[in-house]
């Protein structure tokens, strides 16, 4: 009898783990709650012509304030010579700068173009980072599917 009783409880345990790891398995999968972005716009400032990055500020400022929220991106890359419209000692930018950044616009330095211009990241105007390289940033960004704008093709 005491076999028996022995027996019969470890097949129950056993049916009680295989039940367990089955409700385990057939648990639904996780929605995910984010949505990536359908349209992902890299454009890439290197003049310091305030024609020019008004015009980049256009097309981005445009390009976000007829999205949907959340299916658009846009980056602004700065290097070389438009470092300097991003300085905080030259104020012409700091308006239409702030109006992009309220569109959700984003903006990056490249770190190698202000190492060679001398640059030190607290000069940055308020709510621009920085990426270690422009040319990086560009290659990494249109290997993830982002179309890549030059500041001189927009006018």
């Amino acid at each position: 009898m005491n076999r028996y009783l022995r027996t019969t409880f470890v097949a129950a345990a056993s049916l009680l783990v295989h039940a367990g790891l089955l409700a385990q398995g057939a648990a639904p999968a996780a929605i995910p709650t984010t949505v990536a972005p359908a349209q992902k716009i890299l454009i890439h400032i290197h003049s310091d012509k305030p024609s020019d990055w008004q015009a980049a500020m256009d097309k981005a400022n445009a390009t976000m304030s007829s999205a949907t929220p959340g299916s658009t991106v846009v980056e602004m890359l700065v290097t070389g010579d438009g470092l300097k419209l991003i300085d905080k000692g030259n104020s012409s930018m700091t308006g239409p700068m702030a109006t992009s950044l309220n569109n959700d616009v984003s903006y990056v330095a490249c770190h190698n173009s202000m190492k060679s211009n001398h640059m030190d990241i607290s000069q940055l105007d308020a709510g621009v980072g920085t990426v270690p390289s422009g040319g990086r940033e560009m290659a990494m960004k249109k290997a993830e599917g982002w179309t890549v704008l030059d500041d001189k093709k927009l006018q």
